[in-house]
């Protein structure tokens, strides 16, 4: 069946030649030149595209030619460039604009379809885009990515200048403009005042730097102050400053006016800090009889005060907010900053004066502003009560698309049916980052904590006094595999450093910060340092902001089910009323409230963290040891615990189905990596914040957090498309594989299932359809199986034995066992390489011996069971006594039925017998493999994330060499295994075993994620500009290793295991289609919250203007501004995202999937349901209905 799928908008405005268009002589011939220029407004402000494209003539009236080669030249001769300057790209199959295409498929970030480990919310560009790319910074290049919704479906033939040529041949020119900058150029003229003075001054700063006299300079500054000056002498200009030519900048007065009573400056003069250095001026304050206060002057000329008493130091607003938003971009410390402004002003430090070190002033400064801007965006200053009452988290930036019960959560949601519950779940995400050390420095009393509690770190006495009562707590013994995060936790590792990292509780789906959610980590990822913030988290309130209740019979949920009206971006100032969706008797389940006003009164929440599986065991007993304002009241509330995606396989098995997002229902795509991907933003702030103190350590990361909060709400509108693009054709690509699958299957196995399935969905503890029931058949079992039917056969005199305590099945087991040990003692010998000691030689000298009388003894009953080896034997005892080297025990051929050539027949039971312990080796040696690739994923993993220095990396390389080793044995293992079996089927006519026991290639040998997670630095970099521009696939696009869908074979045939293998996928299919099904219905709704929240949030700053009533007249209007200011930010923000989100609806109601049918939804009320389309415009494809009747 077809389905429409919807490509990202990307418009290219094509010139054509209009005159061959009206003499009709066919298609007008265009050539177009695409300039693309992208313009970052500021750190996180949209991008623009500006395109031009000039046509090539392509009449004969126009042109004696027609042929692209001219177009070309023609064009360039009317340009004035020569051909030399232009690069000619010529696109591939490779480099076409890929994430433009139907499918969206440009997602190489698992952020985007929330089913993926990689980096966050990439798209593929065009190949042009690509080759130009090469050299732009990966930050520069996130950022077009994120920011481009696609380019066009198919790049064409174009011209593109290269600007670096062409400037090349006017380099001279510029750098003698240059230098003509170092002289006066046309200022050698007197001043143009009336006193006509010579011309002996400019200002760098001023636009065209003129030249002018001394009392000029002083006229024209009184407004712009901290300018730097120059003053032409001895034939070349000198630096000097505005105090040094008169200029005093006098404050409580307007601007150019004198003061009666002036108070100058302590000292002989002021510093002031601005963006384009450290200035020293002469400042005097208004001593008049109604003056203010020092600092509050200061602050109303825009001077920041480094002290409250006797300042004498001041940076200006702009150079504290320049300084905040490049620190939140760059990571760059206060320290580097000031070293900036430094040589600024004196770049040689030969100047007269010394210029002041103001570091310490500058950090204090700086800290102040950022406390004093938190408080700012989050309306403390219009509480009349003041920055005092400031509750716990109320300073953190939430996030609007998750459920915030009051403020953009629909109406009696909590009455929704429980299998649309999913909808309205609160999705965390648990890790811990161990980059983010801090060393022992300073002290608490040293460096006072301005905002304790207030944004996302827990108050820390609280957390010091929990830590200190269960902090020393011995963590439990794993029973799963060996976690470093609980390991590490009771080790002397950390010993030398006063924080060990920093944990957190994120938002799982939208990457951001939530309230009182972080912590500090003193000696690994302990219980109860995780349990704390988890509970904190969960516990913050509802009313994290201040603020008069929202008028009642009304909610914040914006019209999505209506069309857009012209005048759609002009949101009203109050929330609409809106009616509840009906209710049929049948779907009005009432769910109690928590008792706990502690507790946040969500109905499901998702949990995801890498040991989750350990963590979880005893939560709720933890819990109990906690005081009541943390503990939650479960009833009512689903509470799922999940790992990551990308950590499953480092699991044992049975947690890789137990706890997979993959197999849950109710959580689409969600891949709970969030925390993971969100730590690279803060990552490269450790280098600053290891040696601050420890309250100067958490503000600063609260800052940067909160800071990454804001970047992610203004990117939720292109987020959530790309998302949605993304999802609506996987969905119907899903559904349709499903459904193709389900009819292929008999109905009465499907039916069996389905019910198996469902009831697991609701009760996973029981048997798990997930898990392969048939139990794996091993070379124990196989010699046992074989040891009962000799057994038998001597009993009943079936077959005389030749041996009497050697069976045919004991001696085929005994050579395998010999041959494993051979390889094993093979890849030890190499292992020791050119240079090994007397110790280990000798103790491979003594293996090698042991293993020579096995063989001898094994020989002998050889000859028994297989006379027909004699022959070779005796060649092979000829050509050894010619040899002056006797062979190495571990190359003596011991010639087992399957190493024998056609022409040489053995007895048939030796042929079965050997064919029945070859496969179950086989399967051995995948289990092995598995387990050990698992472990080198984990071992990878926890080395990039934690190991600094050479010592640790050396110690880790020794671990990941030995895992190397077993990787290379095992699978050498399986190879001989499956060789033996190709020569063992051909003589007992066995077939079918290859389906499964396929051939392992080094390709195959991998871990469940599509990269080579053992490659190196250079690999790595060599396969990633391998596959630039190609389409990045996920956990729900990507073909994994054929070596983990192995799910065993009977023991009592193969129809059992193929049944086994069906039900497997099957389920996995069933589970993709709803997955992919869900994540439609998730993002839909997220975006109602998202709009919803940004107008509840517009509203409430409309009210926080006029909550501060006692204030003077000029700061009460400052105050209602800034809210007001605030509101219509949220606004404008809301009519982007709605007029971003509106132009989408079409694109996504058609496919297989739109109605829903595979999650068997009981009622589509609380379903968000998409607008109507525009009449104008109908679409006659497009279904009358978007979800199932009840």
């Amino acid at each position: 069946m077809s389905r429409k799928r919807s490509a990202a908008t990307f418009e290219w405005h094509t010139s054509t030649d209009a005159e061959a268009s009206l003499r009709g002589d066919g298609p007008p011939p265009t050539v177009r030149l695409r300039h693309t220029d992208i313009a970052i407004n500021d750190y996180a402000g949209p991008s623009t595209m500006r395109s031009s494209y000039i046509t090539a003539p392509a009449s004969p009236t126009k042109a004696p030619a027609t042929t692209p080669i001219y177009q070309e030249d023609y064009l360039l001769h009317q340009l004035g460039i020569g051909r030399q300057d232009v690069e000619v790209v010529y696109p591939t199959d490779d480099t076409q604009g890929q994430a433009g295409a139907d499918d969206t498929q440009g997602q190489a970030g698992a952020d985007d379809t929330q089913g993926q480990a990689g980096a966050d919310d990439t798209q593929g560009q065009a190949g042009g885009q690509a080759a130009a790319e090469e050299a732009v910074d990966p930050h520069y290049r996130n950022h077009l990515q994120e920011q481009l919704l696609g380019p066009p479906k198919q790049a064409q033939k174009r011209i593109q200048i290269n600007p670096l040529r062409t400037w090349l041949d006017d380099r001279d020119k510029f750098l003698l403009e240059l230098l003509r900058r170092d002289g006066r150029g046309d200022g050698t003229r007197k001043c143009s005042c009336k006193e006509k003075l010579d011309s002996v001054i400019r200002c760098l700063d001023c636009y065209g730097s003129t030249m002018v006299c001394q009392s000029c300079i002083v006229k024209t500054h009184h407004i712009n102050p901290f300018h730097r000056i120059e003053i032409w002498r001895d034939h070349h200009f000198q630096k000097t400053t505005l105090k040094k030519l008169g200029l005093t900048l006098q404050l409580g007065h307007p601007v150019g006016t004198h003061c009666i009573n002036p108070k100058p400056a302590t000292g002989d003069g002021f510093t002031v800090l601005d963006i384009n250095g450290i200035h020293d001026v002469a400042l005097a304050f208004c001593g008049c009889a109604t003056a203010l206060s020092d600092t509050t002057q200061l602050l109303r000329a825009g001077l920041y005060p480094a002290t409250t008493h006797a300042p004498e130091t001041a940076a200006t607003i702009n150079v504290l907010e320049y300084f905040h938003l490049l620190s939140f971009s760059s990571k760059t410390s206060a320290f580097e900053f000031h070293t900036t402004m430094s040589r600024l002003t004196d770049n040689t430090g030969v100047e007269e004066v010394p210029m002041q070190d103001r570091y310490e002033e500058l950090l204090r400064m700086i800290r102040e502003w950022k406390n004093l801007k938190m408080l700012k965006r989050a309306g403390r200053g219009h509480d009349p009560a003041g920055v005092a009452a400031t509750k716990e988290g109320e300073c953190a930036l939430l996030c609007p698309a998750c459920p915030q019960p009051g403020k953009n959560m629909q109406p009696d949601w909590q009455n929704a049916p429980e299998s649309i519950q999913y909808l309205f779940a609160l999705f965390l995400g648990n890790d811990a980052n161990f980059r983010m050390v801090r060393k022992k420095v300073s002290s608490e009393e040293a460096d006072p904590m301005l905002s304790a509690g207030w944004s996302y770190f827990c108050e820390m006495t609280k957390y010091r006094a929990h830590l200190a009562k269960y902090g020393d707590q011995k963590e439990v013994h794993s029973t799963c595999v060996k976690h470093h995060a609980v390991s590490d936790a009771n080790t002397g590792r950390f010993a030398n450093l006063a924080t060990s990292g920093i944990g957190t509780i994120d938002c799982a789906r939208h990457m951001m910060k939530r309230p009182n959610s972080l912590g500090d980590l003193q000696q690994g990822e302990k219980y109860a340092n995780m349990d704390y913030m988890f509970f904190s988290s969960m516990a913050h309130p509802h009313d994290t902001v201040s603020h008069p209740p929202l008028p009642q019979n009304t909610v914040s949920r914006p019209p999505l089910d209506s069309p857009p009206s012209p005048s759609s971006s002009d949101i009203p100032m109050t929330p609409q009323p809106m009616t509840p969706p009906p209710m049929t008797p049948s779907t009005q389940v009432q769910r109690a409230r928590p008792a706990n006003p502690n507790a946040e009164d969500y109905t499901m929440v998702v949990v995801s963290y890498d040991i989750v599986c350990q963590w979880s065991i005893h939560l709720w007993e933890r819990m109990l040891q906690f005081p009541p304002r943390l503990r939650m009241d479960r009833e009512g509330k689903k509470f799922i615990f999940l790992i990551p995606k990308f950590h499953l396989p480092a699991h044992i098995a049975k947690c890789q189905t137990a706890y997979s997002f993959n197999f849950c229902r109710g959580v689409g795509r969600t891949d709970g990596e969030a925390p993971e991907r969100g730590w690279s933003f803060i990552d490269p702030l450790a280098s600053s914040t290891k040696e601050m103190g420890p309250a100067s350590y958490r503000e600063t990361i609260n800052d940067h957090f909160g800071d990454w909060n804001h970047r992610r709400i203004i990117g939720l509108g292109r987020l959530l498309l790309r998302r949605l693009k993304v999802c609506v054709p996987g969905r119907d690509d899903h559904v349709v594989d499903y459904n193709a699958f389900t009819f292929s299957l008999p109905a009465a196995s499907v039916i069996e299932w389905s019910a198996w399935v469902e009831k697991w969905e609701k009760a996973p503890n029981g048997p798990n359809p997930f898990v392969a029931t048939t139990k794996k058949i091993t070379q124990h079992d196989v010699r046992l199986a074989l040891a009962e039917e000799d057994a038998a056969s001597i009993t009943s005199n079936e077959v005389s034995s030749v041996h009497d305590d050697i069976t045919p099945g004991i001696f085929i087991a005994q050579g395998l066992e010999i041959e494993s040990q051979q390889r094993r003692l093979k890849a030890d010998k190499k292992a020791l390489g050119t240079s090994p000691t007397s110790l280990q030689l000798t103790k491979i000298q003594e293996r090698q011996n042991s293993q020579r009388r096995k063989i001898k003894t094994w020989m002998a009953v050889q000859m028994l069971y297989m006379p027909e080896v004699s022959p070779l034997r005796a060649a092979e005892a000829r050509t050894t006594s010619t040899q002056s080297v006797q062979t190495e025990s571990f190359d003596v051929a011991l010639h087992l039925p399957s190493d024998l050539p056609s022409r040489i027949r053995v007895k048939p039971i030796l042929y079965e017998y050997e064919f029945r312990l070859r496969r179950a080796q086989a399967y051995e040696a995948l289990d092995d493999l598995r387990g050990h690739l698992r472990l080198r994923t984990h071992m990878y993993i926890f080395k990039d994330r934690n190991l600094r220095g050479q010592s640790a990396c050396t110690r880790s390389n020794g671990l990941l060499a030995r895992v190397e080793r077993n990787v290379k044995a095992t699978s050498a293992q399986y190879r001989a295994a499956r060789t033996a079996l190709l020569s063992l089927s051909a003589r007992t006519g066995d077939c079918g075993w290859q389906d499964s026991l396929q051939e392992l290639t080094d390709a195959d040998i991998r871990a469940f994620t599509d990269d080579a997670d053992g490659e190196t630095q250079a690999e790595r970099k060599k396969r990633e500009k391998k596959n630039k521009g190609k389409p990045g696939l996920g956990e729900g696009h990507r073909r994994i290793s054929w070596i983990w869908m192995i799910v065993g074979v009977a023991a009592d045939g193969e129809n059992q295991g193929l049944q086994e293998a069906l039900r497997i996928e099957w389920c996995k299919a069933r589970a993709r289609a709803m997955c992919w099904s869900e994540e439609v219905l998730l993002l839909r709704e997220e975006m109602r919250r998202v709009l919803a929240f940004l107008a509840w949030h517009a509203i409430w700053w409309d009210l926080q203007a006029l909550r501060h009533t006692d204030l003077s007249p000029d700061v009460a209007e400052g105050v209602a501004a800034y809210a007001y200011k605030q509101a219509r930010i949220r606004r404008a923000i809301r009519s982007s995202f709605d007029d971003l989100w509106t132009t989408s609806w079409k694109t996504i109601v058609h496919g297989e999937g739109v109605n829903n049918d595979i999650l068997e939804l009981p009622s589509s009320d609380f379903i968000t349901t998409y607008p109507q389309l525009d009449p104008a415009a109908p679409d006659s494809t497009a279904p009358t209905s978007t979800a199932p009747s009840p």
